[in-house]
């Protein structure tokens, strides 16, 4: 039931490896040595099984979606410290979860160096900005159990009695409590490198912990009263320890104490009454308050302060449709709660905020605005590291580095996980590296601050649990049967974890505007993706973005703001940066969560009887040798852009491309014969090389016989200008000019292993879709093709 982000993922033996990127001289064969570690300087491997396995570069399909490989596949080594433990999948794991199913361990990466590089990077009050299940709250939960001199007895109940040595008869909760938490961090990397630190801090400092993942209250008067949860869960936290402690508190502790029970008691009376709460607009601020001062006077010393998800609270309010005078009071109590907190308050020794989106308190009027930062924008444009090719002594010796690598998973990490979860599965440990390349493909190209390379550990996690759960263990795998296994299991899996409101907010607001946004983004992603320097990418592919900072009040100027959008993404994890000045797609399940945001908005004129979504719809309809389905599809999202002039060809043809993989979610292009709906399992190639050009696109599906990708449609666009729109004569004339294309140009020739096939030109203006098509069949891949009016 807690809400916690994962750093979770399967192993089936406790590990301590090192593991992260090298190069190989260019043409080198790469060799993998079961056991072995990748001496950099050399290019050989050290203390490695006898037995080795040469391996075969391949070369993917070309595929926009799926980014060309490397000639050489990469080899992993370390220079930096990885430990990771556990022996069963997990993800939405906390750190001081221990066990699973068939009570097994979670295997969890260690990350307990955040304590340290906190302590020493945040002076006073620092602010960490991240997408949402890339390590915040599992970070924060991870401190506040090393730091705390609380019991922590929510954090320590799941965790059996039996891991501490000698049993606990005869010893207190609290004694209990600790010697658990001990034990949580017994062969910590924290408590390896630095015994001195971990002696010092470990258990000795007061901490309040807050989470205001629950403030979305629909309306004024539940916001505030989950606000008054927030802080009174905090107390609650407490209240066991001063009845376990058994001793009488000190004069002023014992008044705040008192303060604190009579706030509590008639809050809980009285919180169903509007008018009480009404009447309390101060009450977060006052319990926390108290909550300082008991603090302070208990524990003889200033408290350390986390608080998770702090700008929920805030998003409620600009997201709310309160009166103006309800949101300009949330604001003001915001206002005044936070700038208490993270600057008024002298018994607040450290504090950290952990959130999506940098709030500017400074604009409401605080002057809590002096903080560090840590967001997806590099600090400096100048500063572009990655954390797993530089040495040790290079990092930063104030703990910035230390505590900012501690979010997400880097490759070191990544890789440590790959060896231990495919170790039980000999007759795959030897394709480690096509499990490393699809994962970076589909997971990777994340930059926190100035570190690159970081992964999605959500996502990762979630990979490696599908890979555990559907591999055959008697199996012995072909090196293609493997990769094509590996590529199987990713998916999108951080889309289904929460909704990009605000994103969406915008995209209904303003669909023209972010569908054209939308598909430049989708055309950079294609071309950065085939592994070209950004320096030689066409400067109009690029999608700039000069001044990355977030406001929420630059989205509701009542016009559609370009950078705002583009900040608001970058923020939240849907875009990355590619260059102090630039921005784009991630990875491959971001270009799917793209696509995703998508269909609700492209299809959404999909409720009329002539364009319903149908399982295999457009599949039957193509194997009939009929488009009109296809051009209605593709129409519904043209519409879209009816109000936009002078859009070029290429526009249209993403746009359709972009539709037709939308309504593969829904399953139109699914083979009868499949049992569930799936847009996993076809290919669509833009501005392929073929015959005597570049054939517009060409996709890959399943045929009339089997769910093998026999049946191949090649299309070629013509754009219709917006002065001949309303000719229907000249629109079918473009379509017909394309259809001719298509067979002077020989585009078909990248169906080689194709038996069926329909050729189609398509001709696209605004709000205009015409097409000529014509059927093709052959008995076999060498044979000539002949026309014929259906395929059933």
């Amino acid at each position: 039931g807690k809400k916690t982000d994962s750093l979770s993922a399967s192993t089936s033996i406790e590990s301590e490896s090192k593991f992260t990127a090298s190069s190989l001289p260019p043409g080198a064969e790469v060799e993998q040595l079961a056991g072995s570690s990748y001496n950099e300087q050399s290019h050989s491997f050290q203390e490695g099984d006898e037995e080795h396995i040469t391996k075969r570069t391949r070369v993917d399909d070309e595929n926009i979606q799926t980014p060309t490989r490397n000639p050489v596949a990469p080899v992993f080594s370390s220079r930096s410290p990885t430990r990771v433990t556990g022996n069963y999948v997990g993800a939405g794991v906390g750190f001081a979860s221990i066990k699973g199913a068939r009570n097994q361990k979670f295997c969890k990466v260690d990350k307990t160096l955040v304590c340290r590089g906190f302590w020493d990077y945040v002076d006073s009050v620092g602010r960490i900005h991240l997408p949402r299940r890339f390590g915040k709250t599992y970070n924060l939960s991870t401190m506040r159990l090393f730091f705390s001199s609380s019991l922590e007895l929510d954090e320590t109940q799941d965790i059996p009695d039996d891991v501490i040595e000698g049993g606990v008869a005869g010893l207190s909760v609290a004694e209990i409590c600790r010697k658990k938490r001990e034990w949580l961090f017994r062969d910590s990397i924290l408590k390896k490198e630095d015994p001195d630190f971990f002696e010092q801090h470990f258990g000795k400092h007061p901490v309040i912990f807050l989470s205001f993942s629950r403030c979305r209250g629909p309306d004024f008067v539940d916001f505030l009263s989950q606000l008054g949860d927030v802080m009174i869960k905090a107390y609650n936290n407490w209240l066991f320890d001063f009845e376990e402690a058994k001793t009488a508190l000190p004069e002023a502790a014992n008044r705040a104490k008192l303060r604190l029970d009579n706030r509590t008691r008639k809050y809980d009376e009285s919180k169903e009454n509007p008018e009480y709460i009404l009447g309390s607009t101060d009450l977060a601020q006052d319990i926390f308050k108290d909550l300082s001062m008991l603090s302070r006077r208990h524990f003889g010393r200033r408290h350390i302060l986390f608080a998770d998800e702090y700008d929920v609270p805030f998003i409620t309010v600009y997201q709310s449709d309160w009166s103006a005078s309800q949101k300009q009071d949330a604001l003001t109590i915001l206002k005044n709660l936070f700038g208490f907190m993270f600057k008024g308050d002298t018994s607040r020794e450290k504090g950290l905020m952990a959130g999506v989106f940098p709030i500017s308190l400074g604009d409401l009027g605080s002057g809590a605005n002096n903080f560090y930062d840590i967001t997806m924008v590099p600090t400096k444009q100048d500063e572009y590291v990655d954390p797993t090719l530089i040495d040790p002594s290079e990092l930063a010796t104030d703990g910035s580095d230390e505590f900012i690598d501690s979010f997400g998973f880097n490759r070191s990490e990544v890789g440590s996980l790959a060896e231990i979860v495919l170790a039980p599965h000999k007759h795959l440990h030897n394709q480690i590296e096509d499990v490393m390349w699809t994962i970076k493909q589909w997971y990777d190209g994340y930059q926190f601050d100035r570190f690159r390379g970081k992964y999605n550990p959500w996502s990762v996690c979630f990979y490696f649990k599908h890979l555990t759960k559907n591999v055959r263990p008697t199996k012995v795998y072909t090196d293609e049967e493997a990769l094509a296994f590996f590529k199987s299991c990713a998916r999108n899996y951080w889309d289904e974890t929460g909704s990009p409101g605000l994103i969406e907010r915008q995209m209904e607001l303003y669909p023209g505007e972010f569908c054209t946004l939308a598909n430049e983004l989708f055309r950079e992603y294609a071309l950065y993706s085939n592994l070209q320097p950004l320096t030689s990418m066409p400067h109009d592919a690029l999608v700039e973005l000069p001044l990355a900072k977030f406001r929420l009040s630059d989205l509701t100027t009542g016009h559609f703001n370009r950078d705002a959008l583009l900040s608001l993404a970058l923020y939240a994890g849907y875009l990355t940066v590619r260059s102090p000045t630039t921005v784009g797609i991630p990875n491959g399940e971001l270009r799917c969560v793209w696509e995703s945001i998508l269909t609700r908005m492209l299809l959404r004129s999909t409720s009329d009887s002539q364009c319903r979504l149908e399982k295999g719809k457009l599949l039957k309809e193509l194997h009939r040798g009929k488009t009109d389905y296809l051009c209605q599809l593709i129409k519904s999202s043209c519409s879209v852009l009816a109000n936009h002039k002078n859009h070029k060809e290429f526009e249209y043809a993403n746009i359709a491309v972009v539709t037709i993989n939308c309504a593969a979610r829904y399953g139109v292009i699914t083979h009868p014969d499949q049992p569930d709906i799936s847009s996993f399992d076809y290919t669509i190639n833009r501005e392929s090389a073929s015959g005597q050009g570049n054939v517009d696109w060409v996709t890959l599906l399943h045929s009339t016989a089997n769910v093998r990708n026999a049946f191949g449609m090649v299309v070629e666009f013509k754009h219709i200008p917006d002065d001949q729109v309303e000719s229907s004569r000249a629109g079918r004339g473009k379509a017909k000019r394309g259809f001719k294309q298509i067979s002077d140009k020989h585009y078909n020739m990248t169906m080689d292993r194709c038996v069926e096939c329909i050729h189609i030109g398509m001709s696209i203006g605004r709000g205009v879709v015409h097409a000529e098509s014509q059927l093709y069949k052959r008995d076999s891949s060498d044979a000539e093709w002949v026309e014929v009016d259906t395929l059933l």
